[in-house]
């Protein structure tokens, strides 16, 4: 059949998908989408993307993405990991996730929430009673 298009025919033959390749892409493509759209949603919210420095927060960001996660743009950032890993079929890659998460967790999530309780106090506390740190 692919006779006549030899173009297409070495191209089908190079670029297989494998299951692990789909998974990747598809993990990748809604972590991207998590990373961008947290970060619209804080710049649209005129607050600051820095997240080392929590004390210049304008305001509490609970629309869009954040309705679900306290933290879009960090989950985002786990799932790219696991999507390069996926497609670099590292399972180390897949198996340090957990320290990453860990890590992200103590080195910022931590001190920025505790800015954030300092800086929204009740209002802080009852975004963290309906929303989950993480996506469960």
């Amino acid at each position: 059949m692919w006779s006549s298009w030899p173009a297409l025919a070495h191209l089908f033959s190079v670029v297989t998908l494998s299951w692990q390749t789909g998974v990747a892409v598809v993990i990748g493509g809604v972590s991207l989408c998590l990373v961008l759209s947290g970060l619209l949603t804080l710049t649209g919210s005129k607050t600051t993307l820095n997240a080392l420095h929590p004390e210049r927060t304008r305001t509490l960001v609970t629309e869009g993405c954040y309705r679900f996660s306290r933290n879009p743009v960090y989950s985002g950032f786990v799932g790219l990991h696991i999507a390069t890993a996926l497609l670099l079929g590292s399972a180390a890659g897949l198996l340090v996730t957990p320290f990453l998460i860990f890590l992200l967790t103590f080195l910022h999530i931590q001190i920025e929430e505790a800015g954030m309780q300092r800086l929204f106090g009740l209002q802080w506390e009852q975004y963290c009673n309906k929303t989950p740190r993480w996506f469960c």
